[in-house]
């Protein structure tokens, strides 16, 4: 049987993960920290943006919250779908506002508004 997703996201695993990650604001900003210090990179050969980084170090994190029970659910994370849950917190880093502590840097902005761009429109990762 297919999976129908959940609250809008891929599975439950994936929201729960989303949920967690934006409804604590220590979590949020070490999230949003993380993608700041992760920039999507850019393959000349694929004409593509990667975030391959950023999720491996998203996924880490969310191990070690999960290890000393920050996050109190139990999660497969190897259901997570990543991109999605960085999907979440692209508004925030490439807000136009202010208080944005990231506008200092317009290149990794301009990296996480085209890598998003590129997931909308093939959010099954198949740039080829």
């Amino acid at each position: 049987m297919a999976e129908k997703g959940y609250q809008g996201y891929e599975n439950w695993e994936t929201w729960n993960v989303s949920l967690w990650l934006s409804n604590d604001e220590g979590l949020y900003y070490r999230m949003t920290d993380l993608m700041a210090e992760y920039p999507p990179r850019y393959s000349q050969p694929a004409e593509a943006y990667f975030a391959d980084e950023a999720s491996k170090a998203v996924e880490e994190f969310v191990d070690e919250l999960l290890d000393e029970n920050v996050i109190t659910d139990k999660i497969s994370t190897h259901r997570v779908n990543w991109q999605e849950v960085m999907m979440d917190f692209v508004d925030v880093i490439t807000s136009k506002d202010k208080t944005n502590q990231y506008r200092s840097d317009p290149i990794m902005v301009t990296d996480w508004k085209e890598w998003a761009k590129q997931v909308e429109k093939n959010p099954d990762g198949n740039y080829a």
